[in-house]
């Protein structure tokens, strides 16, 4: 897979119903959002199967979910546009997402609210690894899916989760690895030549115990990891240039493979009126930024990411969504989420949008060197945050990318 061209693309949700796109699909909607995207310049497009709506109950697939994926996908085809299929969606737009058998009578504080029959709610998850119940489920819905749309020209790969571990943790090794060879056989038993992925978190890059990176690399085909800008504890600068390529670096060392980089790119402020009455979410620590300094930082990263030689990049999110939805979950509280788009509500390009169609200026084809890595993987699990921070300095100061 590395000897393919460098991939954009762009994570997809259509602006007037986001997350609720498949129960309230508009085939029509899709056709015009695909050929903004094929006009953009972008290659590829990647899709959420919300788990609520293509499994609500464990051995029920609707036919209609199945054929609404089928009617995406040869939109996609038709515009030569590839899509990654992204599977058991628990965790999108800071939110999980989860249907009602997947939950428990209990409830539980977490750092992220449920969405589950209409509602927002607070209980507690069941784990996907320590039950039987819920892996046979799994796989019934993977048979389901590649059944209705195996060997469909559209398809560049099979994505297992999106941030698997922001609603669910692996109770130990044993657990997590049968998870994985379970999913990644019953994807194979259909087509053993489409690529399986699975998209990681940024904190997954310190995970020791259960699905780790390094497991995970023995059954993909390549690794993703979401490289949207983001408060970490180790780096000040979150919305630098260099962080998505240092994050895919990191990934590329403890993965030992090709890596995809998904959700980079920047939330801006809108140019457009906002209705009267509509409020702008509570969360005061969501920053944006003009659409200038989007572009800039675009055309910064993007080099960097092209130096390194990863498979390609996506952008967080196909457009800004419509103030007529800004009152839903998640965005009436996470502003960013709101506006990550690379179209405005209205459907116009963004800055950013025509610098992530352009070649990168200053492009060098090079393979960078990883001179600035000076620990073994022993070293850096005894303490990942510390040496995250001091080999995120390193990365900086060695390619003068500061």
């Amino acid at each position: 897979m590395t000897d393919q061209p460098f991939i954009l693309g762009v994570n997809y949700w259509p602006q007037q119903t986001a997350m609720f796109m498949w129960r309230d699909f508009h085939k029509e909607v899709v056709d015009e959002d695909m050929e903004i995207v094929k006009s953009l310049g972008l290659s590829c497009i990647r899709i959420y199967l919300l788990w609520e709506d293509f499994q609500p109950t464990p051995k029920t697939v609707p036919t209609v979910m199945l054929d609404r994926l089928v009617e995406v996908l040869d939109t996609a085809a038709e515009k030569n546009i590839k899509v990654v299929v992204t599977l058991f969606t628990g965790h999108a737009c800071s939110m999980n997402w989860l249907p009602p058998w997947m939950l428990l009578a209990s409830t539980e504080r977490g750092q992220y609210q449920v969405f589950s029959l209409e509602k927002v709610r607070s209980n507690k998850i069941r784990n996907p690894y320590a039950e039987a119940e819920i892996m046979e489920a799994q796989v019934y819905l993977l048979k389901e899916l590649t059944n209705a749309v195996c060997g469909h020209p559209a398809l560049f790969s099979w994505d297992l989760g999106n941030e698997p571990s922001l609603w669910a943790v692996s109770p130990d090794n044993f657990a997590a690895e049968l998870w994985l060879q379970a999913m990644t056989e019953t994807l194979r038993e259909s087509d053993d030549r489409l690529p399986v992925t699975l998209s990681f978190h940024v904190s997954d890059l310190g995970r020791r115990q259960g699905l780790t990176l390094g497991m995970a690399a023995k059954y993909m085909d390549y690794l993703s990891i979401n490289a949207q800008p983001r408060r970490v504890p180790w780096a000040e600068d979150f919305f630098s240039p260099v962080l998505p390529p240092f994050l895919g670096s990191v990934t590329a060392w403890l993965g030992k493979g090709p890596v995809m980089i998904q959700e980079f790119g920047l939330a801006t402020k809108t140019t457009l009126p906002v209705p009267q009455g509509l409020t702008w979410g509570s969360n005061s620590e969501q920053l944006l930024v003009s659409e200038e300094d989007a572009a800039l930082f675009t055309e910064d990263a993007l080099l960097h990411l092209q130096r390194s030689q990863f498979m390609g990049a996506f952008w967080k999110s196909f457009g800004d969504y419509h103030p007529s939805i800004w009152e839903w979950p998640p965005l009436d509280k996470h502003l960013n989420e709101r506006f990550s788009g690379l179209v405005r509500y209205d459907g116009s390009p963004k800055v950013a949008a025509s610098v992530l169609t352009s070649e990168p200026k200053r492009c060098r084809k090079e393979r960078i060197s990883s001179e600035w890595l000076d620990i073994s993987q022993e070293e850096y699990y005894q303490d990942p945050d510390g040496h995250l921070g001091r080999l995120y300095g390193r990365f900086r100061e060695y390619y003068s990318l500061a």
